[in-house]
């Protein structure tokens, strides 16, 4: 049996990749990775705002409770007098307001407020309603202002 031998013979114009066929390739490179830059940048600010709900969920949630272990006639669950069913000002003066707390976290200022309804939902009992205002990354945008509100009823 004789076995046949095949030759391949290269000619100089086969060999590699041209020039024109690797900056095609590294334009459909550059294309795909900033298409992920991109992705990128949107993850990052999405996580920043979740960080901010987070921790003004948390700030709510602290205030919540201290507001719940005071005595009923404390003056922070004495109806607000200042409150005139604003929910985006319900007190005057910010700064010697017993209803308002301001926290920094990170470089972002954190407003936690609340106010106080007396005889809501029934005789006797006190409508809580806490707030959280904070500016911060947004979805799509750089900056916003965002807040987060709770309710609680407290009773004698």
């Amino acid at each position: 049996m004789a076995t046949k031998l095949k030759v391949i013979l290269i000619s100089p114009n086969n060999r590699g990749f041209s020039l024109l066929e690797v900056m095609i390739a590294f334009v459909i490179l550059a294309i795909g990775l900033l298409g992920l830059a991109a992705l990128q940048v949107t993850a990052i600010r999405g996580n920043a705002f979740s960080s901010g709900m987070t921790f003004a969920t948390m700030l709510a949630q602290q205030k919540l409770e201290e507001l719940k272990g005071l005595p009923f006639t404390d003056q922070k669950l004495s109806p607000t007098a200042a409150y005139d069913g604003d929910p985006h000002h319900p007190l005057d003066d910010e700064q010697n307001d017993p209803w308002y707390t301001a926290v920094d976290s990170r470089g972002i200022q954190y407003a936690v407020e609340h106010w106080v309804e007396e005889n809501t939902p029934a005789e006797d009992m006190r409508k809580i309603t806490l707030r959280v205002n904070w500016t911060g990354f947004a979805p799509g945008r750089i900056s916003a202002e965002h807040s987060v509100t709770f309710t609680m009823v407290v009773s004698e």
